[in-house]
């Protein structure tokens, strides 16, 4: 085997992609959850966070108040009996704020990374327990250092955003002392939220590029080997499943008349595995070149079957390929993509040793 037969070079197949999300590996940020999170308490807080202060305000102060006028002797089930009253009142009023927080903190996890139905990940897994393993996942990958970059980060930002709002504040806190309790309580929650939103906008942002940086991640530690990447075709070729799906989609391209576009096309443009488009180019027409099929994941597969049987080349081009299968089947391709078109039909042309595309029917001039 050669040296570089063991490099992770290849993007992960739809096979495996879908493998990893059954263990619940996925790619999602939990810092970009907990900033909308943040944002959202924090925008609660700013909606009725006044209102809750005073109320529990109110409440202690007039439970004391109850508690100083009250004449005869104090039971401990009199004292059990108010407290459990004034906290009921209490959490009646919060419980409004902590069902938005629990029905967003589902919603992004949501949109982040769907449905998700994975009890491999509940299973115990004595691998863990391996110290090699340990050592090489806290010590020798990239994650661990990115996780702690981004926590040291955040306490710089908490730290600077809380005494940057304190110091140009300190002259009204240094006043609150003359100020009734009720307006200290007021300008604590306006602080408070204040601190809060500027932090949870940092975060966001941070989020934000915790996102990208996770999708990077996950998919770079699921790429696969040349190797590994044959060896998942020999399997799904296998496969009886997969073998049905494929007469299927052999029928289905029988019965829209593909085929025979495939075999007589010019070219294939792939994704390189889950996009397949076919095209071809008549110069008799006097048009654009057109799509006469397209598919993706299996039926890509097929696709490309079709064509190496056909000796229809194949080329690998994964922004053309994903702007070309945007296009219907017969339609012909826009203006915008004449001159990548027109590279890839000169290199088909030049191959087989016939003339090269006319650059005036694609608006290129020839090369």
């Amino acid at each position: 085997m050669s040296q570089g037969a063991g490099e992770k070079t290849e993007q992960p197949t739809q096979k495996r992609l879908r493998d990893s999300r059954k263990k619940g590996q996925v790619a999602k940020s939990q810092d970009l959850s907990s900033a909308l999170l943040l944002l959202v308490a924090v925008g609660v807080l700013w909606l009725v966070g006044e209102q809750v202060a005073g109320f529990a305000f109110h409440s202690i102060k007039d439970q004391f108040v109850s508690a100083a006028s009250f004449s005869g002797p104090i039971s401990e089930k009199a004292v059990s009996e108010a407290s459990l009253a004034g906290l009921m009142s209490f959490a009646m009023i919060l419980a409004p704020l902590f069902l938005a927080v629990w029905v967003f903190a589902f919603l992004v996890n949501y949109l982040q990374v769907g449905s998700i139905f994975a009890p491999e990940v509940i299973k115990p897994k004595f691998s863990k327990l391996n110290p090699a393993d340990g050592f090489k996942n806290k010590f020798l990958k990239l994650r661990p250092y990115a996780e702690l970059t981004k926590t040291a980060i955040k306490m710089t930002v908490t730290a600077f955003v809380a005494g940057w709002v304190l110091w140009f504040a300190r002259e009204d806190i240094i006043l609150l002392s003359a100020k009734p309790i009720e307006v200290g309580i007021s300008f604590a929650f306006r602080l408070v939220v204040e601190i809060g939103f500027k932090i949870g906008i940092v975060f966001l942002i941070l989020g934000v590029v915790d996102f990208f940086l996770q999708g990077y991640l996950h998919r770079r530690d699921l790429k696969m080997t040349k190797h590994e990447v044959k060896e998942e075709f020999k399997e799904t070729e296998g496969n009886p499943l997969i073998k049905s799906q494929r007469r299927a989609l052999h029928r289905e391209l029988l019965e829209q008349g593909l085929i025979s576009g495939i075999r007589s096309a010019d070219v294939v443009v792939a994704n390189p595995t889950h996009i397949a488009v076919a095209l071809k180019y008549d110069k008799s027409e006097n048009g654009a070149p057109k799509i006469v099929a397209k598919g993706a994941d299996l039926m890509a597969a097929q696709i490309r079957k079709l064509a190496r049987e056909a000796a229809v080349p194949v080329t690998r081009d994964i922004p053309l390929a994903r702007a070309l299968f945007e296009l219907e089947i017969e339609e012909e391709i826009p203006e915008e993509l004449y001159e990548a078109v027109a590279v890839i039909l000169r290199w088909v042309y030049s191959e087989s040793k016939a003339q090269t595309v006319p650059g005036v029917s694609l608006g290129v001039a020839n090369g």
